[in-house]
């Protein structure tokens, strides 16, 4: 730990001189290291904050993962222009944990915006699960000061309210109700029609087809797939269906490598396009503990839980929610069992827009609500 707080004293003193920089009182950081390119909600909230002509975004998108090269990379991305982005700008917006804006001295008049990128809670995450199996070191995260600086917070309604205050630590006064930006899409029937047949027109094997799309949550100890390809396998006997598998971005490799096997049971991939995007073209939706189940509920489709691990992962990770009362369908534990359900069109749609209702508010107007709090803010 002394090393650690070394290094965190040589980021704030290169910080120091970032800071040294006029603050612009039109400039909007938005920081995300979910990936290298900007997701639906940053690219939704950059275009309803520049239509006033006014602002300036700075977008800054980099993650974490690889090798030493690439986390090599990172640093000099976190010492140049995200320190340098940080210090001159009236608001950061995030849609997860920056080591920079939690561990460094900011200006007075710096205001950061939280947006998770998980539309709800469900699987639990943040300072829920320190020391456990698939959450942080209790000791690194506090020498990492984990989730400190934070002026407001997203939170998709009231009912999850109480989960992301016990995630991220705050007091629920610090919290907006508000559902990302990407709610509006899927309340957008005119997007979700042209997002259709766009898909269908790329792939054409999708067309006519029953589609089921797989959505697995992303596990940190990379479990082999052998349940999936059992899913894969009992799919097929599906007439006129097809499962299009969309895994995690994290997990991507891991179901890239096994693509071949997958594909012989005539399953298939999209890679070029996000599950939320994939929801426009299926007829069912399955996964196991994935946040996704939010935005599938949210578009009104049919909800089928894959929970084969279920205990285990109880075990090891938690939920905020009684998995076999609270979620949008009873947890089915072997593939054969998911593909007799949606076989028989067991989902129940009550069940699945009270599941919606409950935990995305009717809000409508998502990134113009967003955006309009920033401008307020600038």
């Amino acid at each position: 730990m002394s090393v650690l707080r070394a290094g965190k004293a040589v980021l704030r003193g290169i910080y120091g001189l970032h800071k040294k920089a006029a603050t612009r009182p039109d400039r909007v950081a938005i920081i995300s290291r979910q990936s290298n390119t900007p997701g639906v909600d940053i690219r939704l909230l950059k275009e309803e904050l520049e239509k006033s002509g006014d602002i300036d975004v700075c977008v800054l998108c980099r993650t974490l993962d690889g090798g030493i090269l690439r986390k090599a990379g990172y640093l000099f991305h976190m010492l140049g222009p995200q320190m340098h982005a940080i210090a001159t700008s009236k608001v950061v917006v995030l849609d997860s944990y920056c080591i920079a804006v939690s561990i460094l001295n900011h200006k007075k008049d710096l205001t950061v915006i939280q947006m998770w990128h998980a539309m709800g809670a469900l699987k639990k995450f943040g300072k829920s699960i320190l020391g456990q199996e698939e959450g942080s070191s209790r000791a690194l995260a506090e020498a990492m000061d984990m989730h400190r600086g934070y002026d407001a917070i997203l939170a998709s309604s009231e009912a999850s309210l109480p989960y992301f205050a016990e995630a991220f630590g705050y007091e629920e006064d610090c919290f907006w109700i508000l559902p990302l930006p990407r709610t509006d899409l899927l309340r957008d029937s005119t997007y979700q029609t042209a997002k259709r047949e766009e898909i269908l027109a790329a792939h054409p094997e999708l067309a006519g087809k029953k589609v089921i799309l797989y959505a697995p949550t992303m596990r940190k100890t990379k479990d082999d797939i052998s349940k999936p390809l059992a899913l894969a396998a009992a799919a097929a006997g599906l007439p006129d269906g097809t499962l299009l598998i969309s895994p995690h971005p994290l997990m991507h490799d891991v179901y890239e490598a096994m693509r071949s096997r997958f594909e012989e049971t005539g399953a298939c991939f999209a890679p070029e396009y996000s599950t939320l995007e994939l929801l426009s073209v299926c007829n069912a939706f399955v996964s196991d503990y994935s946040a996704m189940i939010y935005e599938a509920a949210a578009a009104g489709k049919p909800v089928y839980l894959y929970a084969y691990d279920l205990d285990r992962y109880e075990g090891s990770r938690g939920f905020y929610l009684d998995y076999e009362t609270q979620m949008p369908g009873p947890p089915l534990r072997t593939a054969e069992e998911v593909v007799d359900a949606i076989a028989a069109e067991a989902s129940d749609p009550v069940r699945v827009r009270a599941f919606a209702d409950r935990y995305i508010a009717p809000e409508e107007n998502c990134t113009a609500q967003l955006a309009d709090r920033i401008r307020a803010l600038l």
